[in-house]
């Protein structure tokens, strides 16, 4: 995608700002006027009141239309004011014009926000799988400053800038045509150079904003492993490879400040050179008497002027190919495929019974994977309300991936689920996301209060329902000891808190939103045993009629559930309940023994 698509792309954003956009433009002409109109009353100046020569015949006519005396004295008076108009008139329209574009550049950067967030919120996490949280922040908080950069930096400077070199221009060619060629003769220049400079700026700075995100990737996941990392003295590690992506960044940045500077330089060079030219050869005219004092002062103050608008289109130009480097990422994140699709005209589920069932399931993190790399190969299982389903298995076996389908966070490669008979493609997404309620193996948590962490999935709880579903998760007691109690804020990434204390506010949270089917993957890995047997004897009242899965390692959490499914390198191995998989003397037979010897 080359810069102009993407500029392009990005105007769509600005149809609704298209009458501001013409206000711009207005203004951006009537700043242009006053810009051109800077010399003529020196000129009047010179050549009608210093010299004493006569006005142009037009000008003279307009004057004694109007009632206006073309004495002297007079004539210096309309001079001065009609500068001060020029003058304050410019102020006042470059103030508006900035407060303009400034408007109209941070809505773009709020609509803008919105699409990038919104898709963020609909890529499937696999796409959170292959792509570092710190680059498509910077993508986010960054690369988003685009829009504004198109109207700052681009739209204005473009407009503004042709208008006044027309302007000028047409003035120059009716004071002198030859001088008027030379001036512009530079133009096809400036764009051999730009054409020559564009491919190595567009590399240069598309590495320049990837170093960065790497690198703010890389800080964003320090700060939340900082604990890790003093806990086993790596700061030194991590200092070292701070050092690295910072150099790498540093080489990247002046690699594309070198070749973006060399062009604003040169063509600063090329315009400087062609003025002093322009100079030379209207002096000699002048002494000449080819062209009056006044008129080679208008010409010299266009020359000083002209460059002005021509560095300003070369600006804009690299401009375009900064911009086009940073759009690029906005784009790749909107245009990603990797998204939850639906079918048209999805179905919204009512009176969720929750019974689930796989059938034939294969399934792989990557679709390019060899075949004995797959995650899941032929799962058929079904699952009953008001029966729990075990899942148990060593570390990679399969287990999580096998529940992460359940909700279409990943899609199986082969096979179907089905909710109630319905095929869970068949759905809306939203629709069925909220009839699960799940467990993380690591509880996230928010930096917001305590209750709001619990009623993050049903919001219009009450104060009396969240405290119910804190006693039911046994988390209760060490709440209200808090200094805040449920209004207490969690740190980020609930640092403040213990393993066990996160993993109970997230078994409140699931317990809250009080759905059809729950998922509880290692949900008190952290806790006690004696808490968590207070919790599962709590559990056995709230499963009533649910479909319940949970993922353990410990056969004490899962010994009492209706069926248990042992996995092992991604098939199902064993399945039936306890008692009948003790009597099968094999894998969880095994891991029975030994946790009876533990």
């Amino acid at each position: 995608m080359n810069s102009l698509k993407i500029v392009f792309r990005l105007l769509k954003y600005m149809r609704p700002y298209w009458w501001r956009l013409m206000v711009l433009v207005v203004l951006s002409l009537l700043g242009v006027i006053f810009m051109v109109s800077k010399p003529l009353p020196i000129k009047v100046i010179i050549d009608n009141v210093l010299l004493k020569k006569d006005l142009p015949q037009f000008v003279s006519v307009f004057m004694e239309n109007c009632g206006m005396s073309q004495e002297v004295d007079q004539l210096l008076f309309y001079s001065l004011v009609f500068m001060a108009i020029v003058v304050i008139g410019g102020v006042i329209l470059n103030y508006i014009s900035f407060l303009l574009v400034s408007q109209i550049g941070l809505k773009l950067i709020y609509d803008l926000s919105l699409d990038l967030y919104k898709k963020f919120q609909s890529l499937s996490i696999k796409y959170y799988t292959e792509n570092k949280i710190g680059d498509l922040l910077q993508r986010f908080n960054g690369d988003i400053f685009v829009v504004y950069l198109l109207v700052a930096q681009i739209i204005l400077p473009i407009i503004t800038s042709l208008l006044a070199l027309v302007g000028m221009f047409y003035i120059m060619f009716l004071i002198e045509p030859v001088l008027a060629f030379i001036a512009i003769s530079i133009v096809p220049i400036l764009v051999i150079m730009l054409l020559i400079l564009s491919g190595p700026m567009n590399k240069t700075t598309t590495e320049q904003y990837t170093r960065q995100g790497e690198l703010s990737a890389f800080v964003q996941q320090s700060l939340i492993s900082m604990r890790v990392i003093q806990a086993f003295v790596r700061e030194d590690h991590m200092l070292k490879t701070l050092m690295s992506k910072a150099m790498d960044f540093k080489n990247s940045y002046f690699k594309a400040i070198r070749i973006s500077e060399g062009y604003n330089q040169s063509t600063h060079l090329i315009t400087g050179v062609a003025s002093v030219i322009l100079v030379g050869v209207g002096a000699l005219k002048g002494i000449k008497g080819e062209i009056s004092p006044g008129d080679l002062y208008v010409f010299l103050g266009y020359i000083a002027a002209l460059y002005g608008p021509v560095n300003s289109l070369s600006t804009a130009a690299g401009a375009i190919i900064v911009f086009g480097s940073r759009g690029k990422r906005i784009f790749d994140v909107l245009d990603s495929e990797e998204e939850v699709n639906e079918i048209e005209n999805p179905i919204v589920l009512k009176n969720v019974s929750g019974t689930i069932e796989f059938k034939n399931i294969e399934f792989g993190y990557k679709k390019d994977t060899p075949e004995e790399n797959k995650v899941l190969n032929n799962i058929t299982l079904k699952a009953e309300p008001g029966k729990v389903t075990a899942l148990i298995g060593a570390t990679g076996a399969g287990k999580t991936s096998l529940i992460s389908l359940m909700g279409r966070f990943f899609e199986p490669w082969k096979g179907e689920i089905t909710l109630d008979g319905i095929n869970i493609n068949e759905l809306k997404v939203k629709s069925l996301r909220q009839n699960i309620s799940m467990v993380l193996q690591d509880p996230i948590l928010f930096p917001i209060s305590i209750a709001d962490n619990i009623a993050f999935g049903n919001p219009e709880a009450t104060k009396e329902q969240i405290m119910e579903a804190a006693k039911l998760s046994e988390a209760h007691d060490f709440i209200i000891k808090l200094h805040n109690g449920y209004d207490t804020l969690v740190s980020e990434a609930g640092l403040s808190l213990s393993g066990g204390e996160k993993q109970r506010l997230s078994l409140a949270r699931a317990f809250l939103m009080d759905t059809p089917i729950i998922i509880l993957d290692e949900p008190t890995s952290s806790v006690d045993a004696l808490t968590e047997a207070r919790i599962f004897e709590r559990l056995k009242k709230y499963n009533e009629g649910k479909t319940v899965f949970i993922i353990s390692h410990r056969l004490s959490t899962i010994k009492n559930a209706d069926q248990i499914i042992v996995l092992e390198n991604g098939i199902i191995e064993e399945q039936g309940n306890h008692q009948e998989l003790v009597k099968n003397n094999k894998l969880y037979s095994k891991l029975y023994v030994q946790q009876s010897i533990d």
